[in-house]
């Protein structure tokens, strides 16, 4: 019987530690998100992120280049939601999977240590994510803009709930948007 008592303990006590390293991996951006500041990203500033989503381009046109942006986002599977060219604004989203093993695994190792330990653990874990785009055209000076564009993701867990809300930092989905935009604004300015 002490020894059953034992194995509890350490079941319990590796329970303990994986919830507590679990609840350290919540997402850090949360009080950031709750009071509607920009959310702290490691290794990355304010400045930073805003010089991935700008580009500027030669030219003072912005329906060519909302025109060449939307057309950018339709090839890149994205549902264009609202659009203004006559004041540089636009908007879209899509939808994708967002479940990763990885998270699945720790969720079923979880609920296989609730199993032991008698007691009772739901699953939760990342399924589906709505991408969501926003770019807006500004002047800059007598012959250029400046499109700044902004992606992040809602992410819905498997009970059907928002489970969190990312700004999108990664730079090269930034750097691809506009390579592919920058063809776009020849291509329209060229009507090729």
């Amino acid at each position: 019987m002490k020894k059953h008592h034992h194995m509890q303990s350490i079941f319990r006590g590796g329970a303990l530690a994986l919830a507590v390293t679990l609840t350290a991996c919540v997402n850090h951006n949360e009080h950031a998100l709750e009071i509607g500041g920009p959310p702290v990203v490691e290794g990355q500033t304010i400045a930073s992120i805003r010089s991935l989503q700008s580009r500027s381009f030669d030219t003072l046109e912005t329906t060519r280049i909302i025109k060449a942006a939307t057309a950018t986002l339709q090839d890149l599977g994205f549902t264009i939601k609202a659009a203004s060219p006559e004041f540089g604004v636009l908007s879209g989203s899509k939808e994708r999977d967002a479940v990763e093993s990885g998270q699945v695994a720790a969720q079923v190792a979880l609920v296989v240590i609730a199993a032991l330990l008698q007691s009772q653990h739901q699953m939760i874990y990342d399924e589906s994510q709505q991408i969501n785009v926003t770019l807006v055209v500004n002047k800059n000076g007598p012959a250029s803009s400046v499109v700044r564009v902004f992606f992040d993701r809602h992410i819905t867990n498997n009970h059907g709930d928002l489970w969190r809300a990312e700004v999108i930092t990664d730079a090269e989905i930034y750097q691809q948007f506009f390579d592919k935009l920058s063809q776009g604004v020849f291509l329209e300015a060229n009507r090729i």
